[in-house]
């Protein structure tokens, strides 16, 4: 519920002890005779989120304060202009450590590898809430209005672009894309909805927006929230593209896949992903859950996203 601050997890201290049972050789032949000395390590390289900075916004307006990650593109030239990202993350990474959207998923990360950036430099903004912002009422608290803010602050400290602010995120990140898009209709130029829905009352303003949304077809309340939010959409004379994608795709398919919806060049893509295809065999996670592990290995959408702009 909203408010709720009950923490979603902890990052876990990585540790590591070794010893050496055989003869080691190395390419150029020297030998390291075997070693039964335990060594042990808690040094961490945590590629793509060691380049992430820790931040807190203290916002005027709300009397809110948001912890959040900033990845600043490695070549940053305040004579360019860049476009920016907003992730936010879903109620399970609740009042955890700032970096708990950065480890739970790829959502944030994904923009931010080198990949990625050699293809399309960017700034990668990811708040961490301390507390529940949306629930199934639909009635934010004022961490709802402060994110609103700290894209604003943080595009107005850097050289970035207002015309090129893309939202994304899962489930209650999802929910606040689509919310932010509705009372702040010239903030984004583009958003990605992975797993979210929002009432389809409300949803008219939307069908002047750019949206790709992906959600699994077993996942009981995004997908027919989505669907309903699609055919406002529509109703709204916008066109929308639609397919049902396989979870289980190979990087070729799904590239496919991708390539056939955005030769529809319409504005606004919905695609499903078949029942069944997203939770891994053995696993006990939802479909809901699955959606944003698969979601975001998909570069093809975040390429379309970074083409767009307002």
């Amino acid at each position: 519920m909203v408010g709720d601050t009950t923490p979603g997890g902890t990052i876990v201290a990585a540790r590591a002890t070794l010893t050496q049972p055989g003869t080691v050789t190395t390419t150029r032949g020297r030998r390291y005779a075997a070693d039964s000395t335990a060594r042990s390590t808690d040094a961490v390289v945590n590629l793509i989120v060691d380049d992430f900075r820790q931040l807190s916004f203290s916002d005027p307006a709300t009397g809110q304060t948001l912890r959040y990650n900033l990845f600043v593109p490695k070549n940053y030239d305040h004579r360019k202009s860049y476009p920016m990202v907003l992730f936010m993350h879903d109620a399970s990474v609740v009042n955890v450590a700032t970096q708990g959207p950065l480890v739970q998923g790829l959502g944030a990360v994904c923009w931010a590898s080198p990949e990625d950036q050699a293809r399309h430099e960017s700034f990668v903004l990811a708040p961490e809430y301390g507390s529940v912002v949306i629930d199934d009422n639909y009635e934010p608290s004022t961490l709802f209005e402060a994110t609103a803010n700290l894209v604003r602050s943080v595009a107005q400290e850097y050289s970035i672009d207002p015309d090129r602010l893309y939202t994304t995120g899962q489930s209650m990140g999802a929910m606040m894309s689509l919310g932010l898009n509705i009372r702040y209709p010239d903030l984004f130029a583009a958003a990605f909805i992975v797993a979210g829905q929002w009432p389809e009352t409300q949803a008219a303003p939307l069908a002047q927006k750019k949206l790709w949304i992906l959600v699994s077809a077993d996942d009981t309340k995004a997908y027919p929230g989505e669907q309903a939010i699609t055919e406002v959409i529509r109703d709204q004379g916008t066109q929308v593209s639609t397919a049902l994608w396989d979870g289980r795709s190979t990087d070729a398919e799904f590239a496919a896949d991708v390539r056939s919806m955005k030769a529809q060049r319409t504005p606004v893509n919905f695609a499903a992903f078949e029942t069944g295809t997203v939770v891994p065999s053995g696993s006990t996670t939802s479909a809901h859950m699955a959606t944003w592990q698969v979601a975001y290995t998909i570069p093809g959408i975040r390429d379309w996203i970074m083409r767009q702009s307002r």
